[in-house]
C-alpha cells in the first residue's frame, strides 16, 4: 500500500474512532439525564445534588463531570430533552394540519395525553419555579414559548383564513394557556379518568381553532 492509501486508511480508522467515541459520550450523558429524571421526580431541581444523580446512574461525580460541567447544565439538558419530545407530538399534529379542522383536532387529542405523565407534567411545573430563580431557565422557557407558538401558528392559521392577525394570536394564547393549565392539572392531581379529560380538551380545543 503506497503512502497516501495508508494515510487514508489512518484517517478512516480515526473517523471511526471518534464517531465510537461520540457514541459512547451520547450514552453517557442519556444516562445521566435519565438519572436526573428519576432524582428530580422524587426531589424536584432545586433539591438534587450532584452526588444524588451520581449514586441513581451509578457513575461518580468526578465521572459525570467528564459530560457535565455542573448540575445546571444536566438539568438544562433534561429539560432540553423533555421539550423536545413534546415538539415532536406537536409536530405529529402539523403532519396532520392543512384545512381539515377534524384531522388536526383528532390527532390532538391523541398526542395530549403525552402531557398528562405526572412526570413530565412536574417537570415542567419544576422548570417554571427555577426560571423565576435562574435565568438560564427563564431563557429556556422564553426560547420555548416562542418555538411553541410558532408551531401552533402553523397549525391553526391555514384553518383560520380570513381571520385578522389579533384574531389569530388571540386563539394561539388561548391554546398556550390551555396547554399549560392541563400541565399544573396533570402536575398537581391524579388524573382519573384520561380519556374524558381528553375529550373535554377536545371540545375546548376545535372551539378555539373553528374559524365561526
Amino acid at each position: 500500500m503506497d503512502d497516501i492509501g495508508t494515510e487514508k486508511v489512518t484517517m478512516a480508522r480515526s473517523a471511526e474512532a471518534v464517531l465510537r467515541q461520540e457514541e459512547r459520550a451520547g450514552r453517557r450523558q442519556a444516562q445521566i439525564i435519565d438519572a436526573a429524571r428519576a432524582c428530580v421526580r422524587v426531589e424536584g431541581i432545586h433539591a438534587t445534588s450532584m452526588s444524588r444523580v451520581a449514586a441513581e446512574a451509578g457513575m461518580s461525580v468526578g465521572h459525570i463531570y467528564q459530560y457535565f460541567e455542573n448540575k445546571e447544565a444536566i438539568m438544562l439538558a433534561l429539560c432540553e430533552r423533555d421539550f423536545d419530545d413534546f415538539m415532536l407530538h406537536i409536530m405529529k399534529i402539523s403532519d396532520s394540519a392543512g384545512r381539515d379542522v377534524d384531522a388536526i383536532v383528532h390527532t390532538f387529542s391523541n398526542e395530549i395525553i403525552w402531557l398528562l405523565e405526572s412526570d413530565r407534567a412536574a417537570l415542567t411545573l419544576e422548570v417554571m419555579a427555577e426560571a423565576s430563580r435562574n435565568p438560564k431557565f427563564s431563557d429556556l422557557v422564553v426560547r420555548v414559548d416562542h418555538r411553541l407558538r410558532s408551531a401552533l401558528r402553523a397549525i391553526i392559521e391555514p384553518v383560520l383564513e380570513g381571520l385578522s392577525q389579533r384574531e389569530i394570536d388571540m386563539r394561539i394564547e388561548t391554546l398556550l394557556v390551555m396547554t399549560r393549565c392541563l400541565t399544573v392539572h396533570a402536575g398537581t392531581r391524579p388524573i382519573g379518568d384520561r380519556g374524558m379529560l381528553a375529550a373535554g380538551f377536545e371540545l375546548a380545543f376545535r372551539g378555539v381553532i373553528s374559524p365561526s
